[in-house]
């Protein structure tokens, strides 16, 4: 929770210079920092676009998307009508390449994976930038009390008793990429990775 939920607050707020009223396109929102920016951002009152899995819309939906756009199926720069303030570029490649399409002059290009063209920022008057995270004990505090509100939430799969951190170790293995787990509802049928983090209960 530390890092992604920082790294969240980092992006949208402290580089991306997100307010109230303003539209924001999050990139990858289902992941863990996606999730936590998705919440956030929503909080502060903006409006939130993801682009993610089609299969994640109602979780993102949920926890404060207003629109999500299907990777897979549609390219978001095309789909766009009107352009975004603040782009958080979590995915990199050509979708930060694609993204300087859809902000709006003066607004702000943050990539949390790759260095940010300043070329391309300049030639679409925006600013653009990779971000690195640098810990802050107030900010993790402001995050602390919207969790113990219950404002935000952490993504969380499955919580474990401690006797069953053999089953535990053997969900997060069979999530693995490369491995393939068997669904309890037919042979040989894959098991979808659930959204979240495995906790295990200690006490």
């Amino acid at each position: 929770m530390p890092v992604a939920s920082q790294t969240a607050w980092h992006g949208l707020f402290t580089h991306g210079h997100l307010e109230k009223g303003q539209t924001i396109l999050i990139h990858g929102g289902a992941g863990a920092v996606g999730a936590y920016a998705v919440q956030l951002a929503s909080h502060a009152g903006a409006t939130v676009i993801a682009t993610a899995s089609g299969d994640d819309e109602a979780y993102l939906n949920s926890i404060g998307a207003s629109r999500v756009i299907d990777y897979r199926e549609e390219q978001f720069e095309k789909v766009l009508r009107e352009k975004v303030d603040v782009v958080f570029d979590l995915v990199g490649g050509e979708t930060q390449k694609r993204s300087f399409l859809v902000l709006k002059e003066g607004g702000h290009l943050i990539a949390a994976t790759q260095p940010v063209s300043q070329e391309e920022a300049a030639r679409h008057r925006v600013s653009g930038e990779m971000m690195r995270l640098v810990p802050s004990g107030d900010v993790l505090g402001r995050i602390a009390r919207l969790l113990e509100e219950g404002t935000i939430r952490p993504d969380v799969a499955t919580v474990y008793a401690l006797p069953d951190v053999a089953q535990a170790w053997k969900d997060i293995a069979g999530n693995l990429p490369g491995v393939h787990g068997m669904s309890t509802s037919g042979p040989g049928a894959p098991t979808r990775k659930k959204h979240g983090k495995i906790v295990l209960r200690v006490a």
